[in-house]
């Protein structure tokens, strides 16, 4: 059989241009005030890029190619005390880093973006991002809402003195894919937010499978938590918000489900003075098909604890245990949801706590936040003097030596 000359000299320049990728893995170390961009393109599947302690400046676009198994890992190396070295940005018309690519780590990192994001993700696949602290941006702090996005894994985060909504997931008219989002056991302070309607995190229309679970988001300006539903009524596409504490939002109710399929499961919504979990019919798009909202605890929030708005289908509202604050109103809606959920009231006590938590530095852990099921008062009560008592401790040791 002979063989094309033509046909083995273009394998030939294919194997020639096709990028080396070393058998070994590098580990590449900055130090503060040296330029970190030189060594971006030198990152291969399985390099780390080491942020030694301090502070270090400038915005980057990363576009970095790892492979399963073998991450790009841009991580800093945790200092005295548990001080994270310190990324930042204070120019402004970029944001601190647009990040492209797949199978890339981000950890143990503080990121600042004075003017903007800390980090923009593009067209990016499996990224995780962990035990990292976005302070103080002023745009946000994270953002995935300008392409197609998938296996966005975030951990562990704290999003503090944020400007504006600090998590945007997805675009406003739904164009963008974006699948297999987690955001899980992170913590969300939002009393700094000034701009726009300032949510904690939204997930935007057609994002799907997304997954809100463990975190603590207290003081937005708008809803902690917010989905927009999918046009598709799939309830494997469900996005699942799960086992968070939602605390004081200002303007808007703690939950805001504007659209399914959803389940919001066996949350603690407190304190809201414009109301606990709402299900409406953002935008008149017609998506409330295939909601769940059982097994969560809503305690002394104004307007209302629960509310349903729109044209509900395939609705299951039932077993959130409410505790409600003198007078309050409880739940609003169609009539074959009102009696589905224990409702008792929340004494002087209670309500002082929950204050209290409010106002509370949690310390977040590896382990769930809330035990499973509702709470009555009284699982309540102790659940709320193990939490305060544990957070007392831990911020007494963080200033004690």
């Amino acid at each position: 059989m002979r063989t094309n000359p033509l046909r083995m000299l273009a394998l030939v320049a294919l194997l020639l241009a096709a990028p080396r990728v070393r058998a070994d893995s590098a580990r590449y170390e900055v130090r503060p005030g040296q330029d970190y961009r030189t060594l971006l393109n030198r990152l291969q599947p399985g390099d780390e890029l080491v942020f030694l302690p301090g502070e270090h400046e400038g915005a980057a676009i990363l576009d970095l190619q790892g492979q399963p198994g073998r991450p790009i890992t841009l991580r800093g190396q945790v200092g005295a005390r548990g001080r994270r070295p310190v990324v930042q940005f204070t120019g402004r018309g970029q944001n601190l880093w647009r990040l492209r690519g797949r199978h890339l780590v981000v950890r143990d990192l503080e990121l600042h973006a004075t003017h903007a994001y800390a980090i923009r993700v593009d067209r990016a696949e499996h990224v995780r991002i962990e035990h990292c602290t976005f302070r103080d941006c002023g745009g946000g702090d994270l953002s995935a809402n300008s392409a197609d996005v998938h296996a966005l894994h975030v951990v562990h985060c704290t999003f503090t003195g944020s400007r504006r909504t600090p998590v945007y997931i997805g675009h406003h008219d739904g164009r963008l894919q974006i699948t297999d989002f987690r955001f899980e056991g992170n913590r969300i302070d939002g009393r700094r937010i000034e701009g726009g309607i300032g949510y904690g995190i939204q997930l935007k229309l057609n994002v799907t499978g997304g997954q809100i679970r463990g975190n603590w988001i207290s003081g937005t300006r708008g809803p902690g938590i917010m989905v927009y539903g999918a046009r598709q009524d799939d309830p494997d596409l469900a996005n699942v918000v799960e086992g968070n504490v939602v605390l004081a939002a200002r303007n808007n109710p703690g939950i805001v489900v504007g659209g399914g399929p959803a389940r919001i499961r066996g949350n603690l919504v407190a304190d809201n003075p414009q109301g606990g979990i709402a299900v409406i019919d953002y935008g008149g798009r017609d998506l409330l098909g295939g909601i769940q909202i059982h097994e969560n605890t809503l305690v002394a929030n104004g307007s209302f604890d629960l509310s349903f708005r729109g044209n509900l289908r395939e609705l299951r509202a039932e077993q959130n245990r409410i505790v409600a604050r003198p007078g309050g109103p409880g739940i609003r809606g169609p009539q074959s949801v009102l009696g589905r959920h224990p409702v008792e009231p929340a004494g002087e006590a209670l309500r002082q706590r929950i204050t209290r938590l409010r106002d509370t530095e949690p310390v977040l852990r590896s382990e769930p936040l809330l035990p499973p099921g509702p709470l009555d008062a009284a699982e309540l009560n102790a659940w709320l003097d193990r939490w305060l008592e544990d957070s007392d401790a831990a911020n007494s040791d963080d200033t004690s030596g």
